[in-house]
């Protein structure tokens, strides 16, 4: 019983992070005037090569041309306090995580 509720527990979670694995753009204008396209393809899940189809996608036959480029390693910590099972015992812990992130950012414009 707990080791379907295990696996139904995974997969519904492997669906969420799939989700969060797809490129994001926004549109926005330009110092010209001129509209453009913001795409976010940052995370571990995605590089530029996923910002540039994004950027085709959006565009489509036209093309595009690229703005601005920008990626970047952003480090991150989490301190997490950490309970024990028993309210009543009076250990009390952190449990301290530390990693990065990466960004990724394209900026492009349509012919």
């Amino acid at each position: 019983m707990f080791r379907l509720l295990f696996i139904l527990i995974v997969i519904i979670c492997i669906a969420m992070l799939q989700g969060c694995a797809v490129p994001r753009g926004k549109e926005v204008f330009l110092a010209d005037g001129a509209r453009g396209y913001n795409i976010y393809c940052g995370g571990s899940g995605l590089n530029y090569s996923n910002c540039l189809e994004k950027a085709g996608d959006i565009c489509g036959t036209r093309g595009y041309h690229l703005v601005n480029q920008q990626g970047e390693i952003v480090p991150f910590s989490i301190a997490v306090r950490e309970f024990a099972p028993n309210s009543q015992s009076t250990t009390i812990g952190y449990v301290t995580q530390s990693g990065s992130t990466v960004t990724r950012n394209l900026l492009v414009k349509c012919k």
